[in-house]
């Protein structure tokens, strides 16, 4: 796999206008509404730069060398990312994509795109799971999704020098001929609940 072509086929060639408004925030060309919590609030763009230079990333030593000095660039910026008020984390970053970038040719349904997002995670992140992460199906007002399980691992920041045990989920909301996708991140002293995610999903509207 060429994962730099992979994320440079994902970006959308438009730029979806977000409103943000009394702890709710709308996606004018899907038409979704997601209400907020009081625990989140929306971040800095510069949180994504920072994230991308102080992160330590895999040495992927099983891409070609132009490969591993490439995709780093060609990362984007999610729409808008939500992290928690008192703390950094958790984190919730939320993307929008094409199905057919998402797909290709083929007949995935959104839990298989969601299992697709899991394999070539491997290559930003560093697996700390001893067993395959699976995907269960999600319906929230009516739309449908694929929530993957946790998927844990390593996030090693360059400018502490240190290792936290971090947790990602990925949730894929399929909506007309889009993908709304949310990676969320968090770990074992900055979790985000059950509960508060149950919430969160079931705060998605159109």
């Amino acid at each position: 796999m060429n994962l730099t072509k992979e994320i440079k086929n994902r970006k959308i060639d438009f730029e979806p206008k977000v409103k943000v408004s009394n702890n709710r925030i709308e996606i004018e060309k899907i038409g979704i509404g997601i209400e907020l919590s009081d625990k989140f609030t929306v971040a800095d763009k510069s949180e994504f730069r920072n994230f991308i230079s102080d992160y330590e990333f895999p040495k992927n030593l099983e891409l070609s060398k132009k490969d591993r000095e490439g995709f780093e660039k060609e990362l984007f910026e999610p729409i808008f990312t939500l992290s928690d008020k008192e703390n950094n984390r958790p984190i919730i970053a939320c993307y929008l994509f094409n199905v057919n970038d998402l797909k290709g040719n083929t007949n995935l349904n959104i839990r298989s795109i969601t299992k697709y997002e899991l394999m070539w995670a491997e290559y930003v992140l560093e697996s700390k799971n001893n067993r395959r992460v699976s995907v269960k199906r999600v319906v929230t007002n009516g739309i449908n999704g694929s929530i993957s399980e946790n998927y844990w691992f390593a996030y090693k920041s360059k400018s502490t020098n240190s290792e936290i045990l971090s947790r990602l989920r990925i949730l894929n909301l399929e909506i007309n001929d889009y993908v709304l996708t949310f990676y969320i991140v968090d770990d074992e002293q900055n979790s985000l609940s059950e509960t508060e995610l149950e919430k969160f999903i079931n705060g998605i509207k159109n």
